[in-house]
């Protein structure tokens, strides 16, 4: 299954949104607007409720949370997801706005693909994913650059239908898989150690 998670930042294209009638849907406190604008309705509500701003219709989950708290609104949406079974987690709304929460999106990537989970976050002109150990094909949808960047210490890749190919070693403090670029219709990217955060932007 997969879930829709939609945050409170702003989110400029709403075409770009395609959400499947079976997709399990949550809005992170303040995204609930986002869900009035696309016409959906949430299965689950989550977060203090401190930006709703309207009341909630009958027959919605809803999960208050303090406002002292160590999981952001987002994180709290991500656990009931992989509570719910979902494997593939898209996330809408969670960038832009203060640098920390965008940070802190990039991070929730992360802890997905720790708990065996697909996440991928839709921000204003790029998607970013997480990927551990194994083989992926990406397809170019019109994004232009592909930047790697190492989550762990170091990580070994091996690229294969991009302008810098073939095999290289990311590490953390140097950013070495800055600005790649699609040579076909689509990329493969294989980690054979480590764990990359992957930013396709226009």
């Amino acid at each position: 299954m997969t879930a829709f998670i939609f945050g409170g930042a702003d989110i400029e294209d709403y075409s770009r949104i395609s959400v499947p009638e079976e997709a399990y849907i949550i809005a992170a406190d303040g995204g609930y607007r986002h869900c009035i604008q696309l016409g959906l309705t949430p299965h689950a509500v989550i977060g203090d409720m401190d930006s709703i701003g309207v009341p909630l219709p009958g027959g919605i989950e809803i999960i208050r949370a303090p406002r002292e708290k160590d999981d952001t609104d987002l994180m709290l949406s991500v656990r009931k997801a992989l509570e719910k079974g979902c494997q593939r987690i898209c996330i809408y709304g969670a960038d832009g706005g203060r640098m920390g929460h965008t940070f802190a999106a990039l991070q929730t990537l992360a802890f997905i693909d720790g708990e065996g989970a697909e996440g991928v976050l839709f921000g204003s002109g790029f998607t970013a994913t997480v990927q551990s150990a194994g083989e992926k094909t990406y397809p170019d949808e019109g994004c232009g650059y592909v930047s790697l960047f190492s989550l762990t210490d170091s990580a070994d890749i091996e690229l294969t239908g991009l302008k810098y190919g073939g095999p290289v070693t990311l590490v953390s403090h140097f950013p070495m898989g800055v600005s790649n670029e699609f040579t076909d219709k689509s990329c493969k990217i294989k980690v054979i150690r480590g764990k990359i955060l992957i930013i396709f932007e226009k």
